[in-house]
């Protein structure tokens, strides 16, 4: 890899400044490296209808032809999510990711359509991937779901690790942090780590997950009755743990979330859970078996609306109604954003007279799978970068990290914090932050639809939702120069429409009046667009006049002879 003194760049697409949408280029000449490719979730409230949100890829399609594959960290949706819609957009030549992270894109990716090309090759810790100008290797992280990985870049102007999402935790097993590795990278002379600040602002080590679990298994070892426990999804570590509980307490499992479920099922295809269908059960068959021989393991811990959870929070699930015998397990913390919903989920069942335990201080039911203070610092002290670069977090995060790098030894002059989009330049072991920007901009995703004018979209739900639809219909004699009759005028959460009866009267005898002397007026046949013209005109000033509301305004036009 000869140094043409051509620059090296790396810019986030999302992730900076947010938490969600993770996605992170690393660009030489004719070459490109995306990093990951996630969603950020939508907050319901702002965000009418609006079900995520994903990266601009408008620099991907400009540059398709330089992009040589999309490395994958792990398998969490704010890494993942975004993958189907990228494949939409732009062909993919390979996605490197490990084998359970593969596994659980590919499910992904078959709920899809009009994918464009791709191809998938797994690595683990001894991939090495060779370019022209890259050489990338990766090395294991510990995290909340398996095979998370770190990668390696030796490029023509330096060598660049991203962490990925990561922390330490010395008591799990087949799931620890590969400190050999890092710390032999550490004697490469690293120019530049791209380091997650999620927990930047936590101080100490987090409790280890060995520790929530053997208090997990103590509630369940006492429980007397039907034990449920609700997690994320993606915590496919913790979930194995506990259905190896619940199999030592001769509890059937009962899973209930489609996250939940095609977790576990790519689990066990790729030979990360090893455990017999017949521990399995549906939830109509519940009823069939000793309250304490069944375990439920459920989605909704954020309080989610339409989640399993919820629903049985409001005594609406098909199969299974909460009993007074009944034990729910918290096992997660709401996530920024999430703490009205979840508050509101507790309230419903508390109603519902169950034992609920929750995750606090005196009982730990679940810890975080990102890096804090302490963990960011022996981080830093193994990877032993020249120049840090604060990803993966919010505002008040990368400032932190910032901090406690300057606690770490690393001068505050060589942590560089860029916002999305900001180009870094590597030339020759010399990093800075550019003037350059790549456009970034929210993209709304609907079902499984891109939204490409997301700001219309939300104009146009906000307005629904606040002022409502005004329905005009109109029959046009244009030969004679007429209206037939007064314009039909429909309603929805604007005005109603029976105990209005005379402003509507109004509206549509001003708006046939208005149109029948412009027809009369010109010498040229009006056209659609001057008669919705007049509509929008005569409508907008008397519901604005009258009830102080901007509704959309609707017309439908019939010709007749």
């Amino acid at each position: 890899m000869e140094n043409f003194n051509k620059p090296t760049y790396m810019f986030a697409l999302g992730g900076i400044e947010e938490i969600g949408k993770n996605m992170y280029v690393v660009e030489h000449d004719e070459e490109i490296y995306v990093i990951d490719c996630g969603i950020k979730f939508a907050d319901a409230n702002d965000l009418l209808g609006v079900d995520s949100i994903i990266c601009p890829f408008d620099y991907l399609v400009q540059n398709k032809d330089k992009i040589k594959g999309l490395i994958v960290t792990h398998a969490h949706e704010d890494h993942i999510g975004g993958i189907p819609y990228l494949l939409k957009t732009v062909s993919i030549p390979k996605i490197y990711a490990a084998k359970l992270t593969a596994g659980i894109i590919k499910k992904k990716l078959k709920e899809h359509k009009n994918l464009q090309q791709y191809s998938f090759e797994t690595f683990d810790d001894n991939k090495i991937i060779e370019s022209k100008h890259f050489k990338i290797e990766f090395f294991r992280v510990c995290h909340s779901i398996p095979d998370a990985f770190g990668i390696y870049f030796q490029t023509p102007n330096g060598k660049i690790v991203s962490t990925g999402d990561f922390r330490f935790d010395f008591s799990t097993q087949g799931d620890e942090s590969d400190i050999q590795k890092m710390a032999e990278l550490g004697r490469r002379d690293i120019d530049i780590l791209l380091c997650e600040s999620t927990n930047s602002e936590t101080q100490g080590f987090s409790v280890s997950e060995k520790y929530i679990i053997n208090e997990i298994k103590k509630i369940i070892d006492n429980a007397k009755g039907r034990v449920f426990l609700s997690t994320f999804a993606s915590n496919l570590g913790r979930i194995e743990e506990i259905i190896e509980i619940a199999i030592k307490n001769n509890r059937k499992i009962c899973l209930i979330g489609r996250s939940m479920i095609t977790n576990i099922e790519t689990s066990i295809d790729v030979g990360f859970l090893n455990v017999s269908d017949d521990w399995f059960i549906e939830a109509r068959e519940i009823e069939k078996y000793p309250d304490n021989e069944v375990l439920v393991l459920c989605t909704g811990s954020q309080g989610e609306e339409m989640a399993a959870l919820n629903q049985m929070a409001m005594g609406k699930h098909a199969w299974i109604t909460f009993k007074p015998t009944d034990i729910l397990i918290m096992s997660s913390n709401p996530i920024p954003g999430n703490y009205e919903s979840v508050e509101k989920l507790l309230n419903k069942l508390s109603r519902k007279n169950i034992t609920i335990i929750t995750n606090r201080q005196e009982q730990k039911l679940h810890a975080s799978g990102h890096a804090t203070e302490t963990e960011q610092q022996l981080m830093f002290k193994l990877i032993n970068p020249l120049y840090l670069i604060p990803i993966h977090g919010e505002y008040k995060m990368l400032k932190a990290l910032r901090k406690n790098a300057s606690n770490a030894g690393i001068n505050p002059d060589n942590v560089i914090q860029v916002t999305n989009g900001q180009k870094i330049e590597l030339l020759n072991h010399v990093a800075k932050a550019t003037n350059d920007f790549v456009d970034i901009y929210d993209v709304y995703v609907d079902g499984n639809n891109i939204n490409s004018d997301s700001d219309g979209l939300l104009k146009y739900r906000r307005i629904l939702s606040q002022d409502g639809v005004f329905n005009i219909t109109l029959l046009i004699d244009r030969k004679n120069k007429k209206v037939i009759d007064n314009p039909v005028v429909s309603t929805r959460g604007c005005i109603y429409a029976k105990s209005h009866y005379g402003l509507i009267t109004k509206i549509s005898y001003t708006i046939k009046t208005n149109i029948e002397e412009l027809m009369n007026k010109q010498q040229s046949p009006i056209n659609n667009n001057e008669i919705r013209k007049i509509c929008e005109n005569v409508a907008g000033s008397f519901i604005w006049r009258h009830k102080k509301k901007r509704p959309l305004i609707r017309t439908t036009i019939f010709d007749v002879d």
